[in-house]
């Protein structure tokens, strides 16, 4: 009986330990398919991030931020690497492998990408290098990162069956970017309509019927984003030409995406969609002709006729029918909603109706032979100043710049006295208004070089490509060639940069161009599931992945707070706007803006508490102001503007103790070094001597202050109050009958002054 027991308890051991390892095998199989899906789900987020990249990148913008077009473009721009950048690192994870695509730029990117890290550390102000200028934040060393992160990434994992699919989606966000501005030209806002509820244009200040931007923030830079949508829109037009290809041995390599049906059955229906592209098209340059953008107008008008021209060197007289059709339609759009340029105009259906009289420019403002007018100064010559300023910073930080992004600092330094006399004067420029002057001014000789490279080995490689049957590579090419036009007379936002480095990386998946570098981690086969190590990376990314997300809503969330308190501060609701601005700074501490807005509110409400005998909270709001102004100096060194606000705070501060005002001018002092050729501050600098009793030295501020600006009336006005309170009545008469006579003859302060001289 012992020893029939004995077999029974072996039978039902040796059962068990089958079972058991029958389930774990079960359990192991489940996991290596779950892992697969994980691996295959991190596929689909690539690739489906990609597509809404594209897709809404133009057209993301809010009401609730400090700026409401290119901060939230960034942010998604952020967010969408952040997931992308993740995903490519679980799927290398789960696949035992390092996987880096090898491209022709390879070469180049590096040494963009190293001429940014070094002129990012040699910053005059490393914190906006970094992060890039406070409202956009496009530009900065973080955002490059994000771009080349997306290059390679889609370079990497992107297959070349659903190229068709990414370009889906990117027309699908210009169709509704055009039928926006279209819209707004007919006086519907949208936007206005989301954030008033009203469907109208009255939420704008800018004339936006006259220059369309619907959701892209300006008119410049919606016209750069549709001038390159066009030209890869006309690709798939031309892909559906009957006979182009019939001399081509191998048709299938003309176009492999969803768009191409060459299929005879379907030919009705291509004759429907042929219809339907020209429709789209149509539309993109009717939109691209409101906004009236002669940069715009001009990267489209080049990059067009590249087209064409290198498809009738390839092909002949086979595409001189569609070259009609479309350039026609063109025409005819130009002819009747005119364009961006008099010089047309004077031919357009609305010339002639009126009788084709010459039409004077927009921004010109007729000049008297006594008067000095400055009136609406036009765009071009706002630009060569803001070049000449430009071309100054180069030469006096010629191989590494003043530092990433860092045009709005550097340009003070160097801002050219003919900048006075512009209607712009007092406006902030923080980019040069020319792309390769901006990256000469900030990263240098270096960085110019680099950032020329990239584009010379991109087009050197589309020249060698010119014999592909690859219509599309055509396309994507001269499309990317129209932001080099677009970007000579003005700059990168972050759609545009997102062309500028991603269509080359299309380009090589379309043509098959990509090379891998990979390096094992691990042996495996399909089968073998992932081991321990391979578990906790993946845990770690998945966090990594989350943490950043949240960091970025986070930033966001703070931005949002941020504008709620700028807002309230202008509207004199000053203990709103502290509240409002402490909560951001909580939010994100490493924000100089945010200090910098947050020390004028805390300085007023001290001196409100002072006046109403609070005198321990007021001390304690004025200590707070002070210390927020030293932080934001601190983070920012160079930043003119900072010490500006440094001196409204200590001026503020003064009705509560005198030795305040001292400060004010040190402040005020600092800020002429740094803005040289800023007559507001040496005006301000006359009235802080003026009200010390120093009136020579007031008189001598303000006789500088109108060198730099003649036009300058206050300057004039307290000339002759000074000169009256010397008593040199002649010198006082002058300064009054030079405002009368040269500056506006109908000035009431100036002539009743005049008259009690007299």
């Amino acid at each position: 009986m012992k020893v029939l027991y004995q077999r029974k308890s072996d039978d039902k051991t040796r059962n068990l330990i089958l079972n058991s390892s029958f389930s774990c095998k079960r359990f192991y199989s489940k996991i290596n398919s779950m892992i697969k899906r994980i691996n295959n789900f991190g596929q689909l987020v690539i690739e489906y991030s990609f597509f809404l990249l594209f897709f809404f990148t133009p057209l993301i913008m809010t009401p609730f931020n400090y700026e409401l077009f290119e901060y939230n473009k960034m942010m998604l721009t952020y967010a969408f690497t952040v997931l992308i950048f993740g995903a490519w690192l679980i799927k290398m994870t789960l696949n035992g492998q390092i996987k880096i695509a090898r491209t022709p730029l390879d070469a180049p990117l590096l040494l963009f990408l190293s001429s940014q890290i070094i002129s990012t550390y040699l910053s005059i102000d490393p914190h906006v290098s970094i992060w890039g200028y406070y409202s956009r934040s496009n530009g900065g060393l973080l955002s490059t990162f994000a771009y080349i992160i997306l290059y390679y990434a889609f370079a990497t994992n992107f297959p070349f069956e659903k190229i068709g699919k990414l370009l889906k989606f990117a027309f699908a966000g210009g169709i509704i970017v055009s039928v926006w501005g279209i819209m707004e030209h007919f006086g519907a806002s949208p936007s206005c309509l989301i954030f008033t509820g009203k469907f109208n244009v009255d939420c704008w200040v800018q004339d936006v019927q006259n220059r369309v931007f619907a959701t892209l923030g300006q008119p410049n830079w919606m016209a750069a984003y549709l001038a390159v949508l066009i030209i890869i829109f006309l690709s798939l037009i031309v892909n559906y030409i009957p006979n182009l290809y019939s001399n081509s041995k191998d048709k299938t390599q003309i176009s492999k995406f969803k768009y191409q049906k060459p299929d005879v059955k379907a030919e009705n229906n291509n004759s429907f969609l042929i219809f339907m592209l020209y429709c789209f098209i149509a539309l993109f340059f009717l939109a691209l002709l409101f906004t009236k953008s002669r940069s715009g107008f001009i990267g489209f008008f080049a990059s067009n006729l590249l087209f064409w021209l290198i498809l009738f060197l390839k092909f002949k007289k086979k595409i001189l029918r569609s070259f009609v059709i479309i350039n026609s339609c063109f025409l005819i759009l130009v002819f009747v909603f005119d364009s961006p340029f008099n010089q047309i105009n004077r031919f357009t259906l609305a010339q002639i109706l009126k009788g084709n009289h010459p039409v004077s420019s927009e921004n010109t403002v007729p000049t008297g032979t006594s008067l000095i007018e400055v009136g609406i100064t036009e765009s071009g010559k706002i630009r060569e100043i803001v070049w000449k300023g430009a071309i100054e910073i180069i030469r006096h930080y010629p191989l590494f710049g003043s530092g990433v992004e860092t045009f709005a600092f550097s340009y003070y330094k160097f801002r050219p006295v003919e900048h006075n006399m512009t209607s712009e004067w007092d406006f902030l420029y923080n980019k040069a208004h020319n792309e390769y002057l901006n990256y000469a001014a900030t990263t240098g000789i270096l960085g110019l070089v680099s950032y020329l490279l990239f584009i010379g080995m991109f087009i050197f490689w589309n020249l060698k490509k010119l014999n592909s049957e690859k219509i599309l590579l055509l396309g994507l090419f001269t499309g990317w060639f129209s932001i080099l036009i677009t970007n000579f007379f003005g700059f990168s936002v972050v759609i545009v940069q997102l062309f500028f480095f991603l269509i080359p990386a299309i380009s090589f998946v379309t043509a098959q161009n990509i090379t891998f570098t990979i390096h094992y981690l691990t042996k495996q086969s399909d089968n073998s599931q992932p081991n321990n190590i391979q578990k906790a990376v993946i845990a770690v990314l998945l966090f990594g992945i989350c943490y950043f997300l949240f960091g970025i809503m986070k930033l966001w969330y703070a931005d949002t707070i941020f504008a709620r308190g700028y807002h309230l501060a202008r509207s004199e609701n000053l203990t709103s706007a502290y509240s409002n601005i402490r909560q951001a700074i909580e939010l994100n501490d490493n924000e100089p803006f945010y200090y910098d807005e947050l020390a004028y509110p805390a300085a007023q409400l001290a001196v409100a508490l002072f006046q109403e005998k609070e005198t321990t909270a007021a001390a304690q709001l004025a200590e707070g102001a002070i210390g927020a102004s030293n932080l934001a100096i601190a983070i920012s060194p160079k930043n003119v503007n900072f010490f500006k606000t440094r001196t409204r705070v200590f001026y503020a501060l003064s009705e509560i103790d005198k030795k305040y005002q001292e400060e004010a001018i040190k402040a005020l002092l600092t800020a002429k070094e740094l803005s040289p050729t800023d007559p507001k501050i040496r005006y301000n600098l006359a009235v802080f001597a003026e009200k010390e009793g120093k009136t020579d030295e007031a008189v001598s501020e303000l006789i500088k202050t109108t060198e730099l600006k003649p036009d300058y009336r206050e300057a004039y006005i307290m000339l002759a109050y000074l000169y009256q309170k010397k008593g040199d009545i002649k010198k006082a008469k002058e300064s009054l009958e030079f405002i009368l006579t040269k500056l506006n003859p109908n000035d009431a302060e100036a002539k009743k002054a005049l008259e009690e001289l007299n």
